[in-house]
């Protein structure tokens, strides 16, 4: 009986943190810088909605709005950390309740073990994921939780597909210029290849 409570428990917790880490990301940051650059709350926070049911069609309705492509694409990468965050903490919820959700991520790990190569680098596959109709943002982590794919990678690359999405129905509704959009979305790419650099170094270093 304890240890169903103590499940129960540990279940209650995963999806309280899960609304916590959507919270914030998604919702507390971008509303915060906001604040600094005097953008109106309630703005952002109609994107921050419309996004949970258009996703990466949402970007028009941000010019509507009145804000400008960098703050759209901001807000439109936040709620992608938080909504991909939250996600996989639910998985894990699932796995903590359900015996035989766990015996088949169990199976499935030990099926990918004789695929090194997908585990290594499957994690990038994210950023087309997350394109495709019916799947979008909402089902990439969910495919990258079952396949095991580390948290980290799947958080930037689902993020990158999911903004790169956006930006490109940003360019149609607000013509941006293809000179624009190359230099935006090598910043990104940038940014995460950095990031996967320090994290790599940072794990060598640990591990020595």
């Amino acid at each position: 009986m304890s240890s169903q409570s103590g499940g129960f428990l540990a279940v209650i917790r995963k999806l309280s943190w899960a609304i916590v880490l959507f919270i914030v990301f998604a919702v507390a940051l971008p509303v915060a810088v906001g604040a600094i650059y005097g953008v109106p709350a309630s703005s952002i926070l109609s994107l921050i909605l419309s996004t949970t049911v258009l996703q990466a069609a949402a970007p028009p309705l941000g010019l509507a709005l009145g804000l400008n492509p960098p703050g759209i694409l901001f807000i439109m990468a936040t709620f992608a950390i938080g909504m991909v965050v939250a996600i996989l903490e639910v998985c894990d919820s699932l796995a903590l309740s359900s015996d035989r959700v766990k015996r088949w991520i169990d199976n499935i790990g030990k099926k990918m073990e004789k695929y090194p190569a997908i585990q290594k680098y499957g994690a990038v596959s994210c950023i087309a994921i997350a394109w495709v109709p019916g799947i979008g943002l909402y089902g990439t982590p969910i495919i990258a939780w079952i396949l095991g794919w580390k948290r980290i990678p799947v958080i930037m690359f689902t993020t990158l597909g999911f903004v790169i999405a956006s930006l490109f129905v940003l360019f149609f509704a607000s013509r941006l210029s293809i000179e624009e959009i190359i230099l935006i979305v090598a910043i990104v790419i940038i940014a995460v290849i950095i990031l996967l650099a320090v994290r790599k170094y940072g794990k060598r270093k640990k591990d020595s």
